[in-house]
């Protein structure tokens, strides 16, 4: 009786290994995305690679890419439809999110509540990586990454579960918004080949001014 056992219980392992991977997480590393072409019509022109990112949410892929203002690259987002192929820029994947206000070494940093529950956190940052992190509710989740191929630039996203970051709060008598404390918000961490901190930032919004009303 034990022989039947012991052949199934490599295949229990598996099948459990496959169910608790439908979290929407994501092992991560260093990738090699395919790149889409995008069309942000004749105003703007993409730069370089695009990178499908392979997170997919309802039947809509998140694709990351460059487009050039001048001199300087803007970090920006599109979807592609699994089903058509077809890429635009509609995020409707995400029902809502935030932006961090990030400084250099930086480009961008997102989070993304996509339209089933789960979070969505993408970057770019000047530098070259071994390892990207985002730390938040006592857990740390594993970004994959890939270079820009039109300068010394990293991208990065992960999908995870848990409580996406609080939306800044309108004080009417500052005339401004402001974030909570910085501990409520996760920790994006970029580290080298030797396991140094390269950079780190919060996805974590910016005081703002507003009109009360």
């Amino acid at each position: 009786m034990r022989r039947p056992l012991l052949v199934l219980l490599p295949l229990l392992l598996a099948l459990s290994a496959c169910a608790g991977a439908t979290d929407g997480a994501r092992p991560g590393g260093p990738v090699t995305p395919s790149s889409v072409p995008i069309d942000i019509g004749p105003s703007a022109q993409v730069a370089g690679n695009s990178m499908a990112t392979g997170i997919v949410v309802e039947g809509r892929e998140l694709v990351l890419f460059f487009w050039m203002a001048g001199n300087e690259p803007v970090f920006a987002q599109a979807v592609r439809d699994t089903g058509t192929g077809v890429v635009s820029q509609d995020v409707g994947m995400c029902r809502g999110g935030t932006g961090s206000d990030h400084k250099p070494p930086f480009l961008g940093l997102q989070q993304c509540v996509a339209t089933d529950g789960s979070l969505i956190e993408f970057g770019a940052f000047r530098g070259t990586a071994a390892r990207v992190t985002s730390q938040a509710e006592g857990a740390t989740t594993e970004a994959s990454f890939a270079r820009w191929n039109q300068d010394t630039v990293t991208v990065f996203w992960l999908h995870r579960r848990g409580e996406p970051a609080p939306p800044a709060t309108f004080y009417p008598d500052r005339g401004q918004t402001s974030p909570g404390p910085p501990e409520e918000y996760p920790l994006v961490t970029v580290y080298s080949a030797k396991g140094d901190v390269i950079a780190s930032a919060r996805i974590r919004p910016g005081i703002g001014e507003q009109k009360g009303g």
